[in-house]
């Protein structure tokens, strides 16, 4: 598998580390030059035509700004920060922009957990609820400041969204599976109790009810979880193994 890569920090690393010699040849655009196995194609985009796929492992901005040059070289494209697709009118232009293409894009899972019933549940699925857990500090609080959970925000995602942008791609991914961001309501609150982050979700449907609680741990950069780059491994593990489950 050749791969290019839209970033060379933190969850590049891991998926070079983790798929290892799966990985026949790679490059990676990045403003600045990293110190990774890939060839630095330089700070002036493009795709590389010998790019089997296209690894998005930047920004939300880098999806924006390059995302449509992806469609239109024809590489199949993976994108990890989803949170670009509740720019509305990015996401009009970039689906005009796939119809035309014979580009796939892929969608990991990212930090969350449940994204395989929200899609088996397609027809089925009444709501999802995301509620997410945080110390005092993740909110620059001062842990003696508050001596139970309260709810800071409960709402939309678009709503969440704008009042909370750090939890827009795990919001935005559930929106995407369950194809309806109606369908997806948010809840934050701060917990003096806890002292890491913590998903909870419940997904109502009249096949069943389901509730999923996730505790990630931090990778090497504590602003994203281990989880979210594992997913995009494993999502790529499947481009190449014969047999898949999930």
């Amino acid at each position: 598998m050749k791969v290019f890569f839209i970033g060379g920090g933190n969850i590049t690393r891991i998926v070079l580390e983790k798929l290892g010699n799966r990985i026949e040849r790679c490059w990676y655009y990045d403003l600045e030059e990293k110190q990774i196995p890939c060839q630095f194609i330089g700070n002036s985009f493009h795709v590389p035509v010998e790019a089997d796929v296209v690894v998005e492992a930047a920004s939300v901005e880098a999806v924006k700004t390059y995302g449509i040059d992806v469609l239109k070289s024809g590489k199949d494209f993976y994108v990890i920060s989803s949170g670009a697709f509740a720019d509305e009118e990015f996401t009009r232009k970039f689906a005009e922009a796939l119809k035309h293409s014979p580009s796939r894009v892929f969608v990991p899972s990212g930090a969350v957990g449940g994204i395989d019933i929200i899609c088996a549940l397609e027809g089925y699925l009444e709501s999802v609820k995301l509620r997410t857990r945080k110390p005092p500090t993740a909110f620059g609080m001062d842990s003696n400041s508050i001596s139970e959970p309260c709810v800071l925000f409960s709402g939309s995602v678009y709503e969440a969204i704008r009042n909370f942008p750090q939890n827009i791609n795990v919001a935005v991914t559930l929106a995407l599976a369950a194809k309806d961001f109606n369908k997806v309501r948010v809840e934050v609150l701060v917990d003096p109790s806890i002292s890491q982050n913590i998903h909870e979700l419940e997904i109502s449907s009249p096949v069943g009810n389901y509730k999923l609680v996730l505790q990630n741990k931090p990778s090497p950069n504590p602003k994203t979880s281990y989880l979210a780059p594992l997913s995009l491994v494993a999502a790529l593990k499947k481009r190449i193994e014969k047999f898949i489950v999930g």
